[in-house]
């Protein structure tokens, strides 16, 4: 029996002095909580609240008022007319897409000023079919919005976009800057439909609009 108690008792050690090295190898992670974010929403009453918002890794973004007991929910138009908050520093407005659409849409807002520049994020699901992933994205697309007028959408990733071609959707923006004719004519002359260039644009339009209203 001595020769089985001595391999039981050795067995017992190579256990122990495992569980001993797996600890040290693969401590245990402490988890911490997702960080806080500053920023506010404008309610549906228009009322301006300073929030804490949070975004985890897997999820949305959420909020609640500063300080407060609430839960942390996910913004959205039924609640807001908009938000802004440290995590991106980006300002969101709920909007119509046209004006055929009375439900709002939370925008990210790309440019300020005379003539604003929005972005939509719209993401699709794929779909698993005879063992292969298909299909799934984003789908993003651009609108404009001159001295708070509907919407205009005026660039997309998608290849047909309202019916309407880059020709007449660069018409309608420089339509917008007929009141610049330095700019609308370096704009007519342009090359490059790509958001940067628009943003440039858009951007320069707005700072004479500034200028000329000082």
């Amino acid at each position: 029996m001595k020769p089985l108690k001595n391999l039981l008792i050795t067995i017992s050690l190579i256990i122990s002095s495992c569980c001993v090295f797996g600890q040290a190898k693969f401590p245990k992670v402490n988890y911490k909580e997702d960080p806080f974010y500053s920023g506010y929403i404008v309610n549906l009453k228009g009322d301006t609240i300073k929030c804490d918002f949070k975004k985890p890794d897997l999820g949305a973004l959420r909020y609640k008022p500063a300080n407060s007991t609430e839960k942390f929910k996910k913004p959205s138009p039924d609640d807001l007319k908009a938000y802004y908050s440290t995590w991106d520093s980006t300002t969101y407005e709920a909007l119509p897409l046209d004006t055929d659409s009375y439900d709002p849409v939370l925008l990210k807002r790309l440019e300020s000023g005379t003539i604003r520049l929005y972005e939509e994020d719209v993401v699709s699901n794929g779909y698993f079919m005879n063992g292969y992933y298909s299909g799934g994205g984003t789908n993003v697309f651009f609108y404009v919005s001159k001295d708070l007028a509907a919407l205009k959408e005026i660039k997309s990733n998608n290849i047909i976009i309202g019916g309407e071609s880059r020709k007449k959707r660069k018409a309608y923006l420089l339509s917008l800057m007929a009141d610049d004719p330095d700019l609308a004519k370096q704009f007519d002359a342009e090359q490059d439909y790509d958001l940067r260039t628009l943003r440039h644009y858009i951007h320069a339009y707005n700072e004479f609009k500034s200028g000329a209203a000082k």
